[in-house]
């Protein structure tokens, strides 16, 4: 099934081989027109006006292609133009998100709408459901058509707790391995688990997880968990990472409900990864796309 190189626009205008353009001209007309090959893309979150762990989103790229065509440009460069030209002329870009779409044939450099969670999301957790879906080549960050129609038709489901915020994918033997667009941990006791790298999208933000929970005084343990050992309360808590969510606590997944907000150790790693954020950016000033005075 063909898909649009981009979807979901924000701002004003997107990059296209190093040059801007805006919405109404004729080559933005011809990306919203569905192809048929493959497209290599990453979602990097914009915060303070940086583009938050760049280098990471890059290399995890640059794996992705895995060497089947040359990534050309300069991506920072073009991104940093195109923030400052939205700054330029007042937008804020807070809230917002940076994708990046690379084929053989051309690259595209565009800001989408995030689905940051709100402050009652962010306090108390958010429910999810899960689908049945095993990605065949799971550290490759690819559009698929066909996982997106799987995903549209979970999200468009309902449990006791009503729309999911996420859904979580269970492989064929029924182990959940990680979200939609996001990754998974669970909680038991002073543990942190999360499935083997092999069976997950590698995410950028799940590699400073792993550093906030090593400073929390955590031990982070490789193992996957069922939806019946949810059933049998085998786990304290369930959380999700993500460029755009940071970490969000899980209240529920399908009709099992969870109280990990108020779970000891997740405030405590929560903590730690917005400490590790802040230090990144405070490093990585020369990322910063700068607005006028």
């Amino acid at each position: 099934m063909p898909y649009p190189i981009i979807d979901a626009l924000a701002g004003t205008w997107l990059m296209a081989d190093g040059r801007i353009y805006d919405f109404n001209s004729e080559l933005t007309e011809e990306l919203r027109k569905p192809v048929g090959h493959l497209m290599y893309y990453e979602v990097i979150r914009i915060a303070d006006n940086t583009p938050l762990f760049w280098d990471d989103h890059m290399d995890r790229l640059r794996g992705s292609i895995g060497g089947s065509f040359e990534l050309r440009g300069d991506l920072l460069s073009e991104s940093k133009q195109l923030l400052e030209r939205h700054l330029s002329i007042g937008s804020e870009l807070e809230g917002l998100n940076l994708r990046i779409v690379v084929t053989p044939e051309i690259r595209v450099i565009h800001l989408i709408p995030s689905y940051y969670p709100d402050l009652e999301q962010l306090g108390q957790g958010v429910s999810t459901l899960i689908i049945d879906w095993e990605r065949d080549k799971p550290n490759v960050k690819v559009i698929k058509p066909d996982y997106k129609a799987a995903v549209a038709h979970g999200f468009a489901r309902r449990s006791i707790f009503g729309s999911p915020f996420e859904l979580l994918l269970a492989d064929k033997q029924g182990y959940l391995t990680e979200g939609s667009r996001s990754n998974l941990f669970f909680i038991r006791g002073d543990e942190v688990l999360s499935a083997p790298d092999n069976r997950i999208l590698l995410g950028v933000t799940r590699k400073y997880v792993m550093q906030a929970i090593e400073r929390a005084g955590a031990k982070m343990v490789v193992e996957m968990i069922t939806a019946q050992d949810l059933a049998n309360e085998a786990i304290d808590a369930a959380f999700l990472s993500g460029s755009p969510i940071d970490l969000l606590p899980i209240s529920s997944i399908d009709d099992i409900p969870l109280t990990s907000a108020n779970n000891e150790l997740f405030m405590r790693v929560n903590q730690e990864y917005h400490a590790i954020m802040l230090e990144w950016i405070d490093s990585h000033r020369q990322y910063r796309a700068i607005g006028p005075e």
